[in-house]
């Protein structure tokens, strides 16, 4: 991993000017490599955050072209000597999650900014015990779920809450030194990996009425997934064990965690060089008919760059139907469209402005439902 002993003054200085001017709570967010005395002292284009936070894709677009590309394959493009840096406005550098840094598996620096002014700088370095964090923090909120009793759910809770705790010591303070000013980052060759885009036509029967059975005995409208294998027909059969999800969610490292092991590594490292290049993810949708949104194509093709697949049933066990969305260039371009509007709505000067782009919005939603595709639930 990268030495990181400090971060040059322009670039602080610069991302807490950017935060204070664009205000509003939003935040700013950037990739900073660091040189050979460790030290950060270059930086790409700085992005502002949107209504979605700092848009990752946009981001990613000053490493590699990301047209046609997942979120993972972007990822894959970025220099070794990387970290990813953003501000938090109304908070110090105090770093208490590892979300980036098991998302992006790079140094994270945080930038506090309070009342417009610097209120601290802080590291966290990725180790395997903060990705073993994560899987923890994971199981914890879908044991509050299946806690059965009063005293079972106090239990979790407080394991929740002392979890909370390790969280305060994970992060450092990180030295701020002046160093002259360079132009900004700017790739004179990225690293190419890509995913192949699958076509989707069938999934094996066995392996939906298997999902949908422990779909309906989890209950609560638990969703349950696990990783299937596509073949060159396009047919999904199973290939990993069931995991069971929240309510409208399943986490990505227990996702993962159903056909790999996760032990001390990160997302990136997961679904980059663990999980194999022909899954597909397939999940329930209680209650529904297998029609997915934006959500599902974000947290399938958009981020890991795989299909997705949603198997609808109800509420005793009935099968109702099964789409796919697929990891192919539309889901990227909406991706693209969306985190633009996230930024354009800060730049609304009238009501009508906001409304027209709010609405702009919703079709794009409505666009990632329209890429949903039925598929035939087969032998």
């Amino acid at each position: 991993m990268t030495e990181v002993k400090g971060i040059a003054g322009y670039i602080v200085n610069k991302m807490v000017n950017i935060t204070r001017e664009i205000s509003q709570g939003r935040n700013a967010g950037c990739f900073g490599f660091v040189n050979d005395r460790g030290m950060v002292d270059r930086i790409t284009p700085v992005a502002a955050g949107g209504i979605s936070g700092i848009p990752i894709r946009k981001l990613l677009g000053h490493i590699t072209d990301m047209n046609g590309k997942s979120v993972i394959e972007g990822l894959e493009a970025i220099p070794d000597n990387a970290v990813f840096i953003s501000t938090r406005p109304g908070k110090t550098g105090l770093i208490t999650d590892v979300t980036a840094a098991d998302f992006f598996n790079m140094p994270v620096i945080a930038i506090g900014v309070k009342h417009g002014q610097l209120a601290g700088v802080g590291i966290l370095f990725p180790t395997g015990e903060h990705f073993d964090m994560a899987t923890e923090s994971e199981k914890t909120d879908l044991r509050i779920l299946a806690a059965r009793t009063t005293d079972e759910e106090k239990e979790v809770l407080r394991e929740t809450t002392e979890l909370s705790l390790k969280y305060l010591e994970i992060s450092a303070k990180l030295e701020v030194a002046e160093l002259p000013e360079k132009p900004p980052y700017s790739p004179e060759h990225s690293k190419e990996w890509k995913l192949p885009q699958h076509i989707v036509n069938s999934i094996s029967r066995e392996f939906a009425e298997k999902l949908v059975a422990r779909s309906v005995e989890a209950g609560q409208g638990r969703e349950v997934a696990a990783m299937g294998n596509i073949n060159e027909d396009g047919h999904i059969t199973q290939d990993g064990e069931m995991v069971v999800g929240g309510i409208g969610y399943v986490p990505s490292r227990l996702l993962a965690s159903s056909c790999v092991d996760i032990s001390g590594k990160s997302l990136r490292e997961i679904y980059a060089g663990k999980v194999s290049r022909d899954a597909v993810i397939v999940h329930t949708h209680p209650g529904g008919t297998g029609v997915m949104h934006m959500g599902d194509a974000t947290a399938g093709p958009g981020s890991w760059g795989r299909p997705i697949v949603a198997i609808g049933h109800d509420s005793a066990g009935k099968v109702r139907g099964a789409t796919v969305i697929e990891a192919v260039t539309d889901v990227y371009r909406l991706a693209d469209e969306d985190e633009d509007l996230g930024q354009k709505f800060f730049e609304a000067a009238t009501p009508q402005e906001e409304a027209e782009i709010r609405n702009r919005k919703f079709g794009v939603a409505q666009k990632y439902t329209n890429l949903c595709k039925p598929i035939e639930i087969r032998v």
